[in-house]
């Protein structure tokens, strides 16, 4: 089914994401000894030592008096293809941040200083051309983030976007998914949309192979993984080889770690499963929790060194270099649970860690 496509104007996509009428920084801190540490503990953490220690690098680049997004929960993180440098947090309820420093400081398109954004993509082969994903929306910058439009609206108005991945090869090609189980793709950078497949359950996460981008990945809330060996057109259940694995098919996380043998490594309710052959058969790695122990949040894979896993309870960071056959564990910088595990692809030393907002 093909969409119709639009574009707001400028006012009207400020005044749909920029919220009613207030500036969503105004409660925004640079944080002391008077500001609880729960209030200033979400934004941004990085580690330049593969997780041993960690600083909140959250800081706004404005004039005047010093403000950030300590108090901001994040909901998605992307790291720009081109450039490890460039850096781009979708907050909860608070916009979109990025930076283009590593996380040493960081700003905000006018547009874009409200609303969740729940996923964000940078074309692989144009910096300057970004995605992201606003309640049922796809909006598109093509001028790095000075402006954006609209490029897609799912018509059912209950209905969320939740993904959003571009072809590495062919930055034409874009996919996205949505609460209702739909997976849909564009091969025109967002002018028009088909659905590809409806799996009639919630897209958790989609991936594309970087190596043969028409192998694609669609991660389904609780009924499983599925792969397809042609841009969408067919899939594959992958669900066989999880159901030994009791609490498998709850979906927490997954990675493509090895891209020629199509290495995956799921974080689901059961523990940590990988398989080395594209999802055709799987195997459970030895945690220090037991099966079903363990509250996973996130998840993280070295592509330099594919024996380097992260991920992270909502207290607590594990790491191994070695698969899984020894773990070591670090508490967490932050009262908050985790949203997003990021490790640099150029510098692996330096990771990205990001949390919830604060309870109400």
């Amino acid at each position: 089914m093909r969409k119709s496509i639009f574009v707001l104007s400028i006012v009207a996509v400020f005044l749909i994401l920029g919220g009613a009428g207030c500036d969503p920084l105004n409660f925004f801190n640079v944080g002391g000894a008077s500001n609880p540490a729960s209030k200033t503990d979400g934004g941004i953490f990085k580690s330049v030592d593969r997780g041993e220690t960690w600083v909140n690098l959250s800081q706004l680049l404005t004039t005047g008096a010093k403000r950030d997004f300590r108090s901001a929960g994040i909901a998605s993180f992307a790291i720009d293809p081109s450039d490890h440098l460039a850096l781009y947090a979708g907050s909860i309820d608070n916009g979109l941040f990025y930076s283009y420093s590593g996380s040493a400081g960081w700003e905000q398109p006018d547009q874009i200083k409200g609303g969740t954004v729940k996923a964000v993509a940078v074309d692989p082969k144009n910096k300057c051309v970004i995605y992201i994903v606003i309640g049922n929306m796809i909006y598109q910058s093509n001028d790095c983030n000075r402006t954006y439009g609209a490029i897609y609206q799912e018509a059912r108005p209950e209905v969320a976007v939740t993904g959003l991945v571009i072809d590495s090869f062919n930055s034409s090609i874009i996919y996205a998914g949505n609460t209702a189980g739909d997976v849909f793709k564009s091969t025109d950078r967002g002018r028009s949309w088909v659905v590809v497949k409806r799996f009639e359950n919630p897209i958790a996460k989609i991936i594309v192979n970087p190596i043969d981008t028409r192998v694609v990945y669609a991660a389904t809330q609780d009924r499983g993984i599925y792969r397809s060996a042609d841009g969408g057109l067919s899939w594959k259940d992958l669900s066989d080889g999880l159901k030994q694995f009791g609490g498998a098919f709850v979906y927490r996380d997954l990675a493509l770690f090895d891209e020629k043998n199509e290495g995956l490594l799921l974080a689901s309710q059961y523990g940590l499963i990988r398989s080395g052959n594209g999802g055709q058969t799987w195997q459970a790695l030895n945690l220090l929790t037991p099966p079903n122990g363990a509250d996973i949040r996130t998840l993280a894979v070295n592509h330099q060194n594919s024996k380097e896993i992260y991920y992270s309870t909502p207290s607590t960071l594990y790491k191994t270099v070695d698969g899984g056959l020894k773990w070591v564990t670090k508490k967490l910088p932050s009262t908050r649970a985790p949203t997003l595990l990021r490790i640099d692809p150029v510098d692996p030393k330096v990771l990205y860690l990001t949390f919830e907002p604060l309870k109400k």
